[in-house]
């Protein structure tokens, strides 16, 4: 029977690979033996990057105080209380994603555990999340010697990026309606198992498209697919999983554009704009068939070549090509929105890619991209600032604490980015979350880095978000906070820094914890640390569009004062169950005074 491919069911967030990449480091060298597959599952547990389903009573503890850490031994005796019939594929499964996507080789049989050296980029603290997936999701290939799930017996034949590539570039020829939307993209492309099968795919989506009983056509589609008249909901069911699981993959590498609602249950993917002249060009070089190795070493050493596959802009002239593109576009957005350019950017829209060697054109490309982010940031802003309805919907999103529960934290990360802007004069607010060419965000912050950085005239800020609002707060929130802001600090010395941390509910642990900071120090110095609830933060808009009915505004100043006296204010006090409620007066306060200035 035909199976569907997909990209890992064992890992649904891309981002967590990285964690499950890093506990695999530990073995690195050593055998991937039975041992070690157990061994690999039970540091995963140790981690908490794996939370098994049956919790012996007596280790529960572990998990009601997650501050605790768990000792390798406590982790294998929960291990072994799985009773698994195979407990070493457990470990296969954790590492199989890792393989699959060519961040490390580990199998039995294959010698020592190595992480390739795209496996390394991907550990680096200042690694580039597109490039890593863009040339990890190139590898992926259907059939390959390292796997027996996906053979040419069952019909596979096909390199899933670019073959999608092929599918969503025909049917963009070929319909008015641009890209697959979610249901289109989950029936047809964990579906599309052979290359040869993409112009086929493109007239039964357009048929999909007239057809007025969608239900009927995905059931009967999927009999055909399963060649089975009976077809269980789930099966259809887990076309719809591996469809978000595979969207959730592509976007990463910026060669495709999601546009969703907040919450991520609505989304339409569709190649990205920008890099047309690329997409194109890997379309000319590659049709989608999948690779043919001799053995599994040549195939193992294909994983662990950071330069395969060659990518056409490679060469010169299409690197050349690629930067006119850009070039154009840019003075077609600048026209178009009549955006005002300052005369360094003027010059850098004025060289010559002709006259530029090819590391030159490299480097003037990034820049090209940078550039035509910070155009858009600039139109976002000046769009932003003049929409009283979506600062009304911001405000509406910051009182509304189970609909905020339900955001993508990438989501919740731009809300309050994008209410930072609204707010006042800053220099700069730059969030830490990897963009499309949008600018819109494709995951979460990194761990190693602020959430939000604000600059401002007279002061600078950071700004970290959750949605966390259990007792994990604080494990999970606390002492990275207090990190980042310590690490922002000695990077400004000499300014004045504040971390403003914002969530739809503050535990009383964070309060307690970040009170500390305040009040007497954290790492030997004390920190200004601000905590609001998205509530209190709301506030901060809704003054705003008091003001600005009234045809005014308030500056950073303003803001400098109201954190000021927050932090001063806290100071004074004997205990932190009092913060809460001196927040809020403070808050207040400050609203009365600015609006009646």
């Amino acid at each position: 029977m035909k199976k569907p491919w997909s990209i890992s069911t064992t890992v649904r967030n891309p981002e967590r690979l990285r964690d499950f990449l890093r506990v695999l480091k530990r073995l690195e060298g050593q055998n991937f033996d039975t041992n070690n597959q157990i061994k690999y599952q039970v540091l995963l547990i140790q981690e908490r990057l794996y939370k098994p389903l049956n919790i012996p009573l007596e280790f529960r503890e572990y998990y009601e105080k997650p501050e605790v850490e768990i000792p390798y031994e406590i982790a294998e005796k929960i291990f072994y209380a799985q009773n698994y019939e195979d407990p070493p594929m457990r470990g296969r499964q954790s590492v199989n994603p890792l393989n699959k996507l060519g961040f490390s080789i580990a199998r039995e049989g294959s010698g020592p555990i190595v992480i390739t050296e795209l496996g390394n980029k991907f550990l680096a603290g200042d690694y580039d999340i597109g490039y890593i997936f863009f040339k990890s999701l190139l590898k992926l290939q259907f059939p390959n010697p390292w796997s027996v799930d996906f053979s040419v017996k069952e019909g596979f034949n096909i390199m899933p990026f670019i073959g999608v590539m092929h599918l969503i570039y025909k049917l963009n020829k070929k319909s008015v309606k641009r890209g697959l939307d979610k249901t289109e993209f989950s029936i047809f492309v964990p579906t599309l198992i052979n290359f040869n099968q993409i112009d086929e795919y493109v007239e039964k989506i357009l048929e999909f498209r007239k057809n007025e009983d969608k239900d009927s056509y995905i059931r009967n589609f999927v009999r055909k697919f399963y060649g089975s008249e009976e077809v269980p909901d789930r099966k259809i069911n887990n076309l719809f999983d591996y469809g978000d699981n595979i969207m959730r993959y592509f976007r990463l590498t910026r060669y495709f554009k999601v546009s969703m609602d907040p919450l991520g249950y609505y989304w339409n993917i569709d190649l990205e704009p920008s890099r047309e002249v690329e997409i194109e060009q890997l379309l000319d070089m590659y049709s989608g068939e999948a690779f043919r190795f001799q053995n599994l070493k040549d195939y193992l050493d294909y994983l662990s070549d950071i330069t395969k596959p060659t990518l056409p802009w490679e060469k010169e002239e299409n690197l050349k090509k690629v930067a006119q593109s850009l070039k154009s576009m840019i003075n077609d957005l600048i026209k178009k929105e009549n955006l005002q350019v300052t005369q360094d950017d003027q010059k850098i829209l004025l060289i010559d890619v002709q006259t530029l060697s090819k590391s030159q054109l490299e480097n003037y490309i990034s820049r090209l991209r940078e550039f035509n982010l910070e155009l858009k940031e600039r139109l976002k802003k000046i769009k932003l600032m003049s929409d009283l309805n979506r600062i009304e919907e911001i405000i509406v999103s910051l009182w509304d604490s189970k609909k905020l529960k339900k955001y993508k934290p990438e989501q919740f990360e731009k809300l309050i980015t994008e209410a930072l802007k609204i707010i006042n004069d800053e220099i700069a607010i730059k969030p830490n979350y990897p963009v499309d060419d949008d600018g819109e965000p494709v995951s979460h912050s990194p761990g190693n880095k602020p959430d939000i950085e604000c600059y401002y005239p007279t002061f600078k800020a950071i700004c970290e978000v959750t949605l966390n609002t259990s007792r994990l707060q604080w494990v999970q929130e606390g002492q990275p906070v207090m990190r980042h802001l310590r690490d922002f600090e000695v990077q400004h010395q000499g300014d004045e820094v504040f971390c403003i941390f914002i969530a739809p509910r503050i535990h009383n642990d964070t309060y307690s914890q970040f009170w500390i900071s305040v009040k007497y120090e954290y790492d030997g110095l004390p920190q200004k640390i601000v905590p609001m609830t998205t509530e209190q933060f709301a506030v901060l808009l809704e003054t705003l569009l008091d003001l600005l009915k009234q045809g005014k505004r308030f500056t950073h100043e303003e803001l400098y004062e109201l954190y000021s006296a927050i932090i001063n204010g806290s100071r004074q006090l004997e205990s932190f169950s009092d913060w809460a409620t001196f927040i809020h007066r403070a808050i207040e306060k400050w609203r009365q005074r600015v609006t009646t200035i």
